[in-house]
C-alpha cells in the first residue's frame, strides 16, 4: 500500500517552485505534472492531520479530509481545476469504514477501462461482464485504478519475500582480448525467506540471507547497467524484483564502469565493451544455470533455465538488443533508455521504454527498432523524464531538471508501473496482469502496443 509517492516537504517546494499555469483542466496540458504533485500533496497532508489508521470512523475521516482540501484549495497548492478530481479522491478512501476499494476489470464490456468502489470485501465479487477483487492492501480507489488497473496488483510493492543478495566472482576469457582473464563480480538477487534481515542499504537486500526454496524454481533476470553505471545503479528495480520470485542476476561490464571513470566513456572503452558485453551477459546466465544443476551451490533446484529475460539500460540497453539476437536461451527483452544499434529488433516478447526528454540516446531509433519488432510488444515513453528515470540517481541536466522534469522517485515508480507487470506477465506467465499492460490509467505516459 502507499498513501502518496513523495514527502510532503518535498513537493511543497517543488509546488512553490512550479512556474504559474494556465486554466487546462485538471491534469491536462502544462499543468499535468504540478496537478499530480498537488494530489500527491493532498494524500500526504490528509495522512498527517487524519491518519489512516486512527480513523474512528468513515464519517470522521472524511470530515477531517474535506478540512484538508479546503485548505490545500485556500493556499493554492490545489488549482480550483481539480476541486472537482480532489473530492472524487477523498470519496474513494476507505479509512475508518468497513469497506475496501474493490478493484473492476471488465470482461468482454465494450468499455474495458479498470474501474473501483469502496464495498464490503465479502460483496466484492464477480459479475458476468467484470472481475472484481477486493483490495485489502489498499487504502484509495484513485490508487487502484492508476497503479493497479484494478487488479490490486500494485507493481511499486514488494512481493511475499524479503530480497536475498550475494555476490558471485565469476572468470571468463576477454572476448576482445583472448588469453587475458575478465572477473565478473556478479550481484545476484533472490527470494529470500520472509523476516529475514538486516536490510543492506547498499543492495537494498539481505547479504547472504538462505534462498527461500518454496516458490521455486525461480525465472532469471539478466540486468545489464549504463555505459559508466554499475550493477547497484538500478537497486529501485533489481531487489523488487527479487522479492516478487526472480533471481536477478548484474554482473559489471569491467572497463565500462564508474570506477573506471573517466576512461570507461572513451571511444576505445565503447568499443571494447560492445565486444564483451553480450558474451559477459551468456557467460554469467551459464553460471547461475550451473549453480542451480551444482549440489553444494545454494541455488541448487532454484534456477529456471527455461524463463530467462534480458534486461537493461542505456548501453545496457543496447546489450538487451545484442543478447536478445545471439542467446536463444532468452526469451523475453526490456530495453530502457536504450542506445539502440543499427537495425535492431526484437523478434520476443519485449517492452522498451523511454524517457520521452530523454538527452542521451537517440529516441527515434528507439521507436524505429520497436516499430520493427515482432510482437508481443511494448513501447512506453513516461513524460517529463529523460535518461536517468531508470537508474537510482541522476546527474543535474535537463534531463534531471525538477520540478520541469520527475524527481527520481517519480520516475522509478513510472519505470516500476509498466517493468514489473510486464516481467510477470511473460516470465512468470501471469495473465491476471495483463490490465496493468493496457493503455495507462493515470497521465504521465506516451503508450503503444501490439499484442
Amino acid at each position: 500500500m502507499r498513501i502518496a509517492l513523495l514527502g510532503t516537504v518535498v513537493l511543497g517546494t517543488l509546488l512553490l517552485s512550479a512556474p504559474a499555469r494556465g486554466q487546462d483542466a485538471c491534469l491536462t496540458g502544462d499543468s499535468t505534472l504540478a496537478d499530480q504533485r498537488a494530489l500527491a500533496a493532498l494524500a500526504d497532508s490528509t495522512e498527517a492531520a487524519c491518519p489512516c489508521a486512527d480513523a474512528a470512523s468513515g464519517k470522521t475521516y472524511q470530515r477531517c479530509a474535506k478540512n484538508v482540501l479546503s485548505h490545500l484549495l485556500v493556499d493554492g497548492t490545489l488549482r480550483p481545476e481539480c476541486e472537482k478530481t480532489a473530492k472524487a479522491i477523498v470519496r474513494g478512501t476507505s479509512c475508518g469504514a468497513n469497506t475496501v476499494p474493490c478493484g473492476i476489470v471488465p470482461v468482454g464490456a465494450r468499455n474495458d477501462t479498470p474501474g473501483c468502489k469502496l464495498a464490503r470485501p465479502k460483496s466484492c465479487k464477480n459479475v458476468r461482464r467484470a472481475r472484481r477483487t477486493a483490495c485489502t492492501d489498499e487504502i484509495s480507489c484513485d490508487d487502484v485504478v492508476t497503479w493497479t488497473a484494478g487488479t490490486c496488483f500494485d507493481p511499486r510493492d514488494e512481493g511475499r519475500y524479503t530480497p536475498g543478495v550475494k555476490v558471485m566472482s565469476w572468470t571468463k576469457d576477454s572476448a576482445a582480448s583472448p588469453g587475458t582473464p575478465r572477473t565478473l563480480d556478479t550481484v545476484v538477487w533472490y527470494p529470500a525467506p520472509q523476516g529475514s534481515g538486516p536490510i543492506d542499504s547498499s543492495y537494498r537486500a539481505v547479504v547472504d540471507a538462505p534462498l527461500d526454496t518454496s516458490g521455486g524454481p525461480y525465472p532469471v533476470v539478466l540486468f545489464s547497467h549504463g555505459s559508466c553505471g554499475y550493477p547497484l545503479q538500478s537497486t529501485f528495480l533489481t531487489p523488487l524484483l527479487a522479492s516478487r520470485g526472480f533471481v536477478v542476476v548484474a554482473p559489471p561490464h569491467p572497463g565500462n564502469t564508474i570506477f573506471e571513470f573517466p576512461t570507461c566513456g572513451t571511444p576505445n572503452a565503447q568499443v571494447q565493451s560492445f565486444i564483451e558485453r553480450p558474451k559477459d551477459m551468456s557467460f554469467v546466465l551459464d553460471q547461475i544455470l550451473a549453480a542451480g544443476q551444482d549440489p553444494s551451490s545454494p541455488f541448487f533446484g532454484a534456477v529456471d533455465g527455461s524463463r530467462v529475460a534480458m534486461t537493461g539500460h542505456s548501453f545496457g540497453g543496447l546489450t538487451t538488443f545484442l543478447v536478445a539476437a545471439q542467446d536463444p536461451r532468452v526469451g523475453v527483452a526490456v530495453a530502457m533508455a536504450p542506445a539502440t544499434p543499427a537495425n535492431a529488433k526484437l523478434t520476443i516478447p519485449s517492452l522498451i521504454m523511454l524517457g520521452n526528454i530523454d538527452s542521451v540516446v537517440n529516441l527515434p531509433a528507439a521507436r524505429q527498432a520497436y516499430a520493427a519488432s515482432s510482437p508481443p510488444k511494448m513501447l512506453v515513453e513516461i513524460e517529463h523524464a529523460g535518461h536517468y528515470a531508470f537508474s537510482n540517481g541522476c546527474f543535474p541536466s535537463p534531463d534531471c531538471n525538477p520540478p520541469t522534469t520527475l524527481t527520481q522517485p517519480e520516475a522509478n515508480a513510472d519505470v516500476l508501473r509498466y517493468v514489473v507487470p510486464f516481467l510477470e506477465r511473460y516470465l512468470a506467465d501471469d495473465v491476471a496482469l495483463v490490465p496493468l499492460l493496457g493503455p495507462p490509467t493515470g497521465p504521465g505516459f506516451i503508450y503503444q502496443a501490439e499484442q
